[in-house]
């Protein structure tokens, strides 16, 4: 389970990164690996690209995004 402490910086926490990253795909569709991995260091802090790979997974374990290899980049998985 996923609980705060008092030395945990919940700004670049997995569960905040994560909603930044669904939160990317109102803009676009697809997002490059490399681009969201920068935006996420300059929106969020250079710390956070320390913790984006476990956002990512947590993401792909609830079945959030898929992984497109052939361009490197994320598409929102729809829920029909």
């Amino acid at each position: 389970m996923l609980k705060p402490d008092k030395h945990m910086n919940l700004g670049i926490s997995v569960i905040n990164i994560s909603s930044y990253i669904l939160s990317s795909f109102k803009r676009r569709d697809k997002i490059n690996y490399d681009e969201l991995l920068k935006q996420i260091k300059s929106n969020l802090d250079e710390d956070s690209e320390e913790i984006f790979p476990y956002a990512l997974n947590l993401l792909f374990l609830l079945n959030k995004i898929k992984y497109e290899s052939k361009t490197d980049s994320f598409i929102l998985n729809e829920i029909k």
